[in-house]
């Protein structure tokens, strides 16, 4: 004799299948509680109850419509909404529109952190019980666009205390082919010392007029006065600056420079080198780093003459951080804070394994990334009622 089947479910099954009997009870009863507060809101509206008469009445009814709704039990299918003659609209589905927003809000958060169209549909699906389509992802992630447009022209402060530029680029599909696309931004510090990306776009090879344009869009939008620039050596941007920010002092990036001298050295020398070289920057006061960027120069021109003239090139520019308070200079000496904001949108684009598909996607998650980011608050000296000095010290 054939031995029996064994129908009996496995824990996990039998756990499965209770909880989607315990959803679909739960969807049941969603339905009905929504389908009773719609007439009740019609009949209100129209101040007379199903087949009832009222000399009070202000509309007659006219049927039903047919819509899905989206919970967190799950979907709820072909529910019946009523419909009157003159025209009725619920608010039911308006104040639970909130709820809606909160889960398309949560699309864009996790697609935004490094999650693909098909993690998010998943996550989603266990919530609700539906699947999100690659499209429906795309769609809730462009609607970021009008709050995009509207915080490229809103207004900025008139006054900063150090601005950082720069840029990056990022690989864009044109005509086919992947090319690499420049952005270039500038983040700012205000006199109490909040930190805001100030303005982004688009650039053509980093060229002059596309910074000039970038800054004369500052300026349109209210910034007069700048005390500090922080930048790498990019002569473009810097003759952009002098140009548009003339009376504002400049410091190169330590770090930049750092790097370019030791690169005219041996490798296997540069350990030897670097202490000497970054013990310019890490005095207490532009006197001692004056002494000891002459003791490096006098200890290594003839040993290394490109390196030491690499040096010499914009020292000045190098040790304009000590002019400023001290408890500034580890974010005036080098251009990392700009530098880690480029560092958390390539985090995400990385994740995509793909090239942009054109311009606006590449900007709208560039916008996404940043719209996320909490930057710290610097703490900046108490000023004197009434006077609004530079903080500098020169």
């Amino acid at each position: 004799m054939a031995p029996k089947k064994n129908h009996t479910l496995t824990g996990p099954e039998r756990q499965a299948t209770i909880y989607e009997l315990l959803q679909e009870r739960l969807r049941l009863n969603i339905r009905h509680t929504f389908i009773t507060i719609l007439e009740e809101e019609v009949s209100a509206f129209i101040q007379a109850g199903l087949y009832q008469r009222s000399s009070e009445r202000k509309d007659y009814r006219n049927g039903y419509y047919e819509r899905d709704l989206v919970t967190t039990a799950g979907e709820i299918e072909d529910l019946p909404v009523p419909r009157t003659r003159k025209g009725f609209h619920s608010q039911v589905f308006e104040r639970y529109q909130r709820r809606q927003a909160e889960l398309d809000e949560a699309i864009l958060d996790m697609f935004v952190k490094g999650m693909s169209m098909e993690q998010v549909g998943n996550v989603v699906e266990t919530l609700t019980g539906t699947h999100p389509s690659a499209s429906t992802v795309s769609r809730v992630f462009h609607t970021l666009e009008d709050e995009y447009e509207g915080w490229k022209k809103r207004p900025l402060k008139a006054h900063y205390l150090y601005a950082y530029a720069d840029g990056t680029y990022f690989t864009v599909i044109y005509d086919h082919t992947g090319c690499k696309m420049p952005i270039l931004a500038i983040i700012g510090i205000d006199e109490q010392g909040y930190r805001d990306v100030l303005a982004f776009s688009v650039g053509e090879r980093e060229n002059q007029t596309a910074w000039e344009d970038l800054l004369d869009d500052l300026k349109v939008r209210g910034v007069q006065t700048v005390d500090l620039w922080v930048t790498d050596g990019n002569r473009a941007m810097l003759n952009a600056i002098d140009k548009k920010f003339p009376a504002a002092q400049r410091q190169r990036c330590i770090k930049h420079k750092m790097k370019n001298v030791l690169g005219y050295i041996p490798e296997k020398q540069q350990d030897l080198v670097e202490p000497e070289l970054k013990a310019i920057f890490y005095h207490t006061n532009r006197e001692k780093a004056d002494q000891e960027a002459a003791a490096f120069i006098t200890k290594y021109e003839k040993i290394y003459p490109t390196a030491v003239e690499c040096l010499q090139r914009d020292l000045d520019d190098c040790l304009t951080f000590y002019s400023f308070p001290e408890k500034h200079w580890k974010y005036i000496r080098t251009s990392n804070i700009i530098e880690r904001l480029y560092c958390e949108v390539k985090k995400r684009s990385h994740k995509m394994a793909a090239a942009f598909r054109n311009e606006g996607s590449c900007t709208l998650l560039f916008y996404a990334v940043i719209r996320g980011l909490h930057l710290r608050r610097i703490s900046v000296p108490a000023k004197e009622p009434g006077t609004l000095e530079n903080l500098h010290t020169t």
